[in-house]
């Protein structure tokens, strides 16, 4: 029979079908991945991600989820989500985007191993950046088979092993970082690209290229690793159990303690830290405060780093632990990140990010007649629930409280994104483990708990207060300023009745400009943020909420891209 046009419809027909019922299977299964990653959001930073209200194809305009549209349907070919405050394992649900070229998961809380089968389920990856997670074991052989792969940043997790060799084959690497690692052994040799960059920091067993000869250190470092007292560690029933681990050890000799504390953070060495802020140099004092001196150091990748040298290593070793093991352990985006430490001898030493715009406390005026950069509305609301985000994760996912909260310990990245630092006088709460001895540690100050989330309440309302004012407030405070001074004496003595009192306070640079509302309810968040009853005083995730929805109920005009950056 001779072919016609009427012959072709029913094939035309149902393979219309046919693909139609493909690209839903398709959208279908990247739905319930984006919902199993939204699952395991513990910081409510995915909420907008709304399942309901969106079509199949509606998930490519979910923030972080990039596609790449065809005749057929959408394909999803990027995952940004660093920052996010996943907790779990890697989502392997991801290996269903098989078209992926981008997948950004770092500075999350993600642990165990990273898939075998990556480089098999995802051909087509360019980029893979997982970097500040908890992930384990040994790097996936299967990564060298990327061929397309352009950047692999693995730094900041807990690998073992040695690096696999064939690394060094990919055509088209151009960054490449497994720094804050515990690998060994001999590094690659990229044969195809000389000019590929490469970071192999704190990794003590690493040897060999732009490290080295392998030598005896390495044999040293292995020897020092199979005598790692495993007994001290062994017992983690519990989250809690490990939280309270360090705390055991003032009794300790500082090797037992250094190898444990390796679990949250790198180790460095006295003489590399010598190096890096030139022999502690007074050219690179970045501060002066009550526990020790802060430099600036620079190491051999040209990363820069921000070093904490404590005066006292005995009178501050409780501070010293504090430090390491509450961000060290809970990351979160709104936390300073700890680098890594030093122990030895009488040394003890704090390791930082260098945080480019410094303190919060260096753009308010002072006292002393400091005029810095005024921020704009729109940098001042995104500092307040960055530092909201922070607390509310604080109180309710980690049960700590910080309690010395100021403007001197927010710190400001390029971008002003708030970091809450000094943990040195942070207390935990809620804790139940059947160890007396830690428990004595633990809840020395037990009877005193009542309140203390509620002190981090008030301080926060102080810097909601110095952010709508533009100036350092605190309960010491001695201006000439009239307007200032009738201000810190109602929040010292707590007389507040109506935020309207406070209006001729707020800085003029912000007024007049279509946010009065929301600077006035601002305000209203202040004035219930140090009210003297306790009971009074929301609290910090009830706080949050209500500057989100301020944020998100008028989308500021906030591109970090243009902020100015202080340049140190």
């Amino acid at each position: 029979m001779k072919p016609t046009l009427r012959n072709y419809y029913p094939l035309v027909f149902f393979g219309s079908l046919f693909c139609l019922f493909m690209a839903r299977f398709g959208a279908e299964s990247d739905i319930y991945c984006l919902q199993t990653i939204k699952n395991m959001d513990t910081s409510d930073l995915l909420s907008s991600w709304d399942f309901e209200s969106n079509t199949e194809r509606g998930i490519c305009r979910f923030g972080g989820v990039e596609c790449s549209s065809n005749y057929v349907e959408d394909r999803v070919i990027g995952i940004w989500l660093s920052n996010m405050g996943l907790k779990g394992q890697f989502p392997r649900c991801i290996e269903d985007f098989i078209w992926l070229q981008t997948l950004i998961l770092s500075h999350n809380d993600l642990s165990g191993y990273i898939p075998n089968d990556i480089s098999a389920k995802l051909p087509y990856l360019t980029t893979l950046y997982l970097s500040n997670n908890y992930f384990s074991g040994e790097i996936p052989k299967g990564i060298a088979n990327l061929s397309g792969l352009i950047t692999l940043l693995l730094d900041g997790n807990r690998l073992t092993g040695q690096i696999p060799q064939d690394l060094g084959l990919l055509p088209r690497l151009r960054d490449f970082s497994v720094a804050n690692n515990l690998l060994e052994g001999s590094v690659p040799v990229f044969v195809n690209n000389l000019n590929v960059s490469l970071s192999y920091a704190n990794n003590s067993g690493l040897c060999g290229g732009i490290l080295g000869n392998c030598d005896e250190s390495l044999f040293e470092f292995k020897k020092r690793r199979s005598n790692a007292i495993h007994p001290l560690v062994k017992k983690q029933n519990t989250e809690q159990e490990a939280e309270l681990l360090p705390l055991a050890f003032h009794e300790q000799g500082s090797k037992e303690l250094s190898i444990l504390l390796e679990r949250f953070i790198s180790r460095m060495s006295f003489k590399e830290l010598c190096k890096a802020t030139d022999y502690f140099c007074i050219d690179n004092v970045l501060g002066i405060g009550k526990t020790g001196i802060m430099y600036k150091a620079k190491v051999s990748n040209s990363c820069i780093l921000a070093v904490k040298r404590l005066y006292d290593a005995d009178k501050y070793k409780w501070k010293f632990l504090l430090e390491i093991m509450i961000p060290g352990r809970h990351r979160h985006r709104n936390i300073v990140l700890p680098h890594g430490f030093c122990i030895e001898k009488h040394e003890r030493v704090l390791v930082y990010e260098y945080i480019s715009n410094g303190r919060l406390s260096d753009w308010l005026q002072s006292d002393e007649g400091h005029q810095p950069t005024k921020l704009e509305w729109s940098e001042r609301i995104h500092i307040a629930l960055g530092i909201a985000r922070g607390l509310s994760w604080l109180h309710k996912r980690c049960n700590i409280v910080h309690l010395y909260l100021d403007s001197e310990c927010v710190l400001l990245d390029k971008y002003f994104e708030p970091k809450i630092s000094n943990f040195g006088k942070a207390k935990f709460l809620n804790q139940t483990v059947e160890d007396h001895v830690r428990m004595k540690f633990f809840l020395v100050d037990r009877l005193g708990v009542k309140g203390y989330a509620e002190k981090d309440v008030y301080d926060f309302g102080i810097i909601l207060f110095e952010l709508l004012t533009g100036k350092r407030l605190s309960p010491s405070t001695d201006s000439s300023d009239s307007i200032n001074c009738h201000l810190m004496k109602y929040i010292s003595k707590n007389f507040f009745t109506d935020p309207a009192d406070f209006y001729d306070a707020i800085d003029d640079s912000i007024m007049g400009k279509g946010f009065d509302d929301k600077i006035l309810r601002l305000l209203e968040v202040a004035c219930d943020c140090v009210k003297t009853s306790l009971k009074q005083r929301p609290k910090m995730v009830d706080i949050h909420q209500t500057i989100r929805a301020m944020w998100e109920g008028y989308k500021p005009c906030f591109h970090s891209e243009s902020l100015t950056v202080k340049i140190k």
